[in-house]
């Protein structure tokens, strides 16, 4: 009999509870949101690789390189000759883009926002395409 009247209030704590700590759950982030809402879009990172830094991590000279590069041979080919494992390839190249994402996050060209979503979304493919594309490859 008790639990019977006691059950709507239950009920009301219960419930009235959880809707203040949603409310409160969405008041905390409002200000995250409003930052996210303002972003400038679009944002885009142009990569420029230090080629000579480039051919010192190959060990060939720029002559080589662009030998080999005519004649089809991919980055991920030239490492592979020279006994560069493809992941040491791709950390040095995920090295340098963290390098540039830090300069642009800094500069203000980019927000946090695309820093990360770039880092998780799209430095692999763009580091794969980098190093296995050759326009001279048949």
């Amino acid at each position: 009999m008790l639990l019977k009247r006691l059950l709507p209030l239950l009920l009301v704590v219960i419930f009235g509870c959880s809707s203040n700590m949603t409310e409160v759950f969405a008041n905390s982030n409002k200000d995250e949101l409003k930052n996210y809402s303002e972003r400038k879009v679009p944002q885009t990172l142009h990569i420029k690789y230090d080629y000579d830094d480039l051919y010192h991590f190959l060990n060939i000279t720029e002559k080589e390189y662009k030998d080999e590069w005519k004649s089809g041979k991919t980055i991920a080919e030239m490492a592979e000759a020279r006994d560069i494992y493809p992941q040491q390839l791709i950390l040095y190249l995920a090295e340098k883009r963290f390098e540039a994402l830090d300069t642009a996050l800094q500069n203000k060209e980019i927000d946090e926002y695309f820093y990360y979503d770039y880092a998780i979304s799209y430095m692999r493919n763009d580091i794969l395409e980098f190093i296995n594309r050759n326009p001279n490859k048949y």
